[in-house]
């Protein structure tokens, strides 16, 4: 007899033994077919599921270490008494504590007045592991064009920035009478170098239709006031740890006053050179090299800059950020930068005070040719 002749069901449990009992067995195992153990035998398997999937999870958090930058350098762009040779021993025991490193901070001091020497070098071997500490003048010497310079600080990534406003002081008649217009008598204001760190005090000269004539050589606080005691320069620029009271009294009895201070600074009793001019003008400064002064000004705050190479792997720069976030909130850190009228800035504040270094390509070249047309009469005295 054939298949096809028996009957259906005959048919059917001949050809699916195999796979009811297989379904059979399995409902049994899970225990579908017994009523109310269902559920308990169902939880029973999840708990000890969910227990194992802990136990995996746990044993793959402990296996992970926490993520470190290694031994990273620390490159330090300054002479002794620059602002980053004063601020390297404050920062580094301090980022030792909060940063995740393999060992301590490599300390590589670089000498050179203006930090340029120090930051060609990080350029040149600049790695995801090395870090910058970099004054302002350096960047100040990048904004001007100086030959020396082989690097972009607008590729850098700023950590943390030391920054305080300096003081402009002297005897200058800014009105613009006809007295003084004949006369065209200039300027007189001492720099360390034309484009050192009191450029910003000549450009704004400059910006109030001043004949400014930088005075050269003279790199201390105390040699600029004494030349300025001594009738040889009409303006001095102090730094902000430099302008004490006591020495802004000394100064006022002879006849020299604060004129403004470079930046705005808040609570400052002293307005910045763009609230000077409008008091002096009428009008917010509209001359074509202000926006190049902005960024002089700016640059010349920077006591010392912490910076990291563009090609910073994010974690790591972000663990640099967060290590100077404490590191500022630190009593030793802040006490210090008090005493210098200075403050340590970091996070959100860091990047639009460093945007501010970098103005339009077109302010750039104008400042540029403005300082190669002045160097003329400058050398000429």
């Amino acid at each position: 007899m054939s298949e096809k002749d028996l009957p259906s069901d005959t048919r059917f449990s001949r050809g699916l033994p195999r796979r009811y009992n297989r379904r059979t067995l399995l409902k049994a195992a899970l225990g579908l077919t017994a009523g109310s153990g269902a559920g308990s035998f169902l939880a029973g398997r999840a708990f000890a599921h969910r227990s194992e999937t802990d136990s995996l999870l746990h044993a793959a958090s402990t296996a992970i270490p926490a993520p470190t930058i290694g031994t990273p350098d620390l490159i330090v762009a300054g002479s002794p008494g620059t602002g980053p040779a004063r601020w390297a021993p404050v920062l580094a025991p301090s980022l030792e504590t909060t940063l995740p490193t393999d060992g301590p901070l490599n300390l590589r001091n670089v000498a050179g007045q203006d930090g340029v020497t120090g930051a060609n070098l990080f350029d040149a071997q600049a790695s995801g592991e090395n870090a910058l500490l970099v004054p302002g003048t350096a960047i100040l010497a990048a904004l001007a064009g100086d030959s020396r310079v082989h690097f972009d600080y607008q590729r850098w990534l700023p950590v943390a920035l030391v920054t305080g406003s300096p003081l402009v002081v002297g005897h200058v008649d800014f009105r613009r009478s006809l007295r003084t217009l004949l006369q065209n008598r200039p300027v007189r204001v001492a720099v360390t170098t034309p484009t050192g760190a009191e450029l910003p005090t000549l450009l704004a000269m400059a910006i109030l239709s001043m004949r400014a004539i930088p005075v050269s050589g003279l790199a201390t606080r105390d040699t600029s006031i004494e030349a300025l005691q001594r009738g040889e320069v009409d303006v001095a620029q102090l730094s902000p740890g430099s302008a004490t009271p006591e020495l802004l009294d000394a100064l006022k009895t002879k006849g020299f006053v604060p004129l403004f201070s470079l930046t705005a600074e808040a609570g400052g009793s002293l307005p910045d050179f763009a609230g000077r001019f409008t008091s002096l003008r009428g009008h917010a400064p509209d001359h074509p090299l202000f926006p190049a002064y902005q960024a002089a000004a700016h640059a010349a705050s920077i006591e010392a800059a912490l910076v990291l190479p563009m090609l910073t792997p994010p974690a790591s720069a972000a663990l640099w950020r967060h290590a100077a976030h404490l590191t500022a909130s630190l009593p030793g850190v802040d006490e210090v930068a008090r005493s210098s009228h200075t403050r340590l800035t970091t996070e959100a504040d860091v990047l639009p005070f460093y945007a501010a270094l970098s103005p339009p390509l077109a302010s750039v070249l104008a400042f540029r040719r403005w300082l190669s047309a002045s160097s003329v009469s400058w050398r000429t005295g």
